[in-house]
């Protein structure tokens, strides 16, 4: 995938992997329309990334609000954050997340039953608050009940459920405010985990507090500390990552350490043994990153390139499998990167849709129109798009009959305009009328796919041939902002032009796989 788009693999019954579908993934799948990520806040079944503007999109569970839209609506592909427009730094935690914006300001969303989001209320919020009393953040950490921040002086802040200690401030009473982790003065960066709190110092040593099952403060011991302890053995740390119950360090030389909870290899040491004595060594000696989820673990290399390790039930290590690795293992290629031949022996090797066209196949969104035929300059009709978009969407069922009176009972596409129609992405061309074989426009796939994709607002665009005030005006800027259409010349979209199969292909990709024009 190219720089700026997001793809995820795994457990997917909530829409977490962002590719608007519900399916689990073993490679890794698009996030539909984020073509210009910068940062990525993984949270418990619910994702958020930062784009190139500022502004924040989630996606996934949302039943606490987690996904900051102002509603409690849960969406397998990205919705825009409520007045977010500055965001630096996102984290997701259990079910909220927290953002760096402007200069150094907080601002989270989500549950709030322990004062996670410290605005100073129990109260749970579907779009972002302040953070109390805090103008310098550097880092910031959502937890699974509780957040941290460091702050740009090298003090660390933390809030919310304190049950064993995670707030760092000597106590275990739960604060709905930022309070100060006694001692630590010189942090750069912190992780919290789930009863858990590590962070980076300026020396590169690594201190952890709260809760020390199986070992995950990395001091030799099981006991909980509501101050922090000294990570046995870790002096050149460059960045932490604290998980359920294993935490992991990036080291200024490229190799990695990891510590607690290990049943399912998730330290990567090529073992499934407990390490409470002391942080262990990963075979690895160029990473830069390292994110810790609940019993797997991934880091990034100096290369670019992805590994991962742990559990991987559901294919979260992205490797292909549902096998458990306790090494570090390389992610696979996914379909946005490596899809098959199509087979079509009208879809030329070097085509600009060639691969568009694998992709749509490897999705099993298409399986041509003939034997070994994809027709690419044929037009595409309105029963066509139902059904790509159906397809692309997992081919859900139960959508209650759409009414609509030229879409006949038990024809091919009747479930995919019965869903399109529940999902608001089309209402007809007329009361009563779907008109299936009617050609689809540039205007008309562009409200397809902007509706598809969540309608999110978009800056203004530079088409002189599309009015500010055309029902499709919004569907095309944002078309626009994302790069799956640049138009058909410059300042022109062309929106009264018909869609050729290659060119839905394209789009289709593009939205699916983030990949700009």
């Amino acid at each position: 995938m190219l720089a700026g788009a997001v793809a995820c693999a795994g457990y997917n019954l909530y829409g977490q992997l962002g590719d608007g579908t519900s399916i689990d993934a073993k490679k890794q799948v698009g996030v539909v329309g984020i073509a210009n990520a910068v940062s990525i806040g993984a949270g418990f079944r619910f994702n958020c990334a930062i784009i190139g503007s500022g502004s924040v999109r989630c996606w996934g569970t949302n039943s606490n609000g987690q996904l900051g839209n102002g509603t409690t609506v849960s969406s397998s592909t990205p919705v825009a954050v409520s007045g977010m427009s500055t965001a630096t730094t996102i984290s997701g935690g259990g079910s909220h997340a927290c953002a760096i914006v402007g200069t150094g300001g907080l601002r989270c969303w989500g549950e709030n039953v322990w004062g996670q989001l410290g605005n100073g209320t129990t109260s749970r919020s579907t779009v972002p608050v302040t953070v109390t009393g805090i103008t310098s953040a550097v880092s910031v950490s959502a937890g699974h009940l509780h957040s941290c921040a460091v702050l740009a002086t090298g003090g660390v802040r933390c809030w919310g459920a304190n049950s064993s200690g995670q707030l760092g401030n000597g106590t275990t009473t739960t604060s709905s405010v930022p309070v100060a982790v006694t001692g630590i003065t010189d942090a750069v960066s912190v992780s919290a985990g789930s009863t858990d709190t590590c962070a980076v110092l300026q020396s590169g040593g690594v201190r952890c507090w709260g809760s020390n099952s199986n070992g995950k403060l990395g001091n030799g011991t099981t006991t909980n500390s509501s101050v922090p302890v000294v990570v046995s053995g870790i002096t050149n740390a460059e960045a932490v990552s604290a998980g359920h119950l294993h935490t992991c360090a990036v080291l200024a030389t490229g190799g990695m350490r990891c510590w607690g909870y290990n049943s399912y290899g998730q330290v990567g040491n090529g073992t499934t043994t407990g390490t409470e004595s002391s942080p262990v060594v990963v075979g690895l000696t160029d990473a830069t990153t390292v994110t810790v989820g609940d019993y797997h673990t991934c880091a990034t290399f100096g290369s670019g390139s992805l590994s991962c390790w742990g559990y991987n039930g559901s294919g979260q290590l992205g490797d292909g499998t549902t096998v458990n690795r306790s090494l570090p293992t390389p992610v696979a290629s996914g379909l946005c990167q490596a899809s098959p031949n199509p087979g079509f022996t009208d879809v030329p090797a070097g085509a600009y849709f060639e691969f568009a066209v694998s992709w749509l196949v490897g999705r099993n969104i298409t399986e041509g129109t003939g034997p070994g035929l994809y027709s690419p300059n044929a037009a595409v009709t309105r029963k066509n798009m139902a059904v790509f978009l159906w397809r692309a969407a997992g081919s859900p069922a139960g959508s209650p009959t759409s009414g609509l009176t030229d879409v006949p009972s038990g024809s091919y596409y009747e479930v995919a305009v019965n869903w399109l129609v529940a999902k608001g992405i089309s209402t007809g061309t007329s009361p009563g009328k779907f008109s299936p074989n009617a050609v689809v426009t540039r205007k008309d796939m562009a409200v397809f796919l902007w509706r598809a994709s969540s309608k999110l607002a978009a800056a203004p665009h530079s088409f002189s041939d599309v009015a500010a005030g055309s029902y499709y005006n919004a569907a095309v800027a944002w078309l626009a902002e994302v790069g799956i259409s640049g138009g058909t010349s410059p300042g022109k979209f062309s929106p009264n032009n018909s869609v050729t199969r290659a060119q839905m292909a394209l789009f289709l990709y593009r939205r699916g796989c983030g990949v700009s024009a």
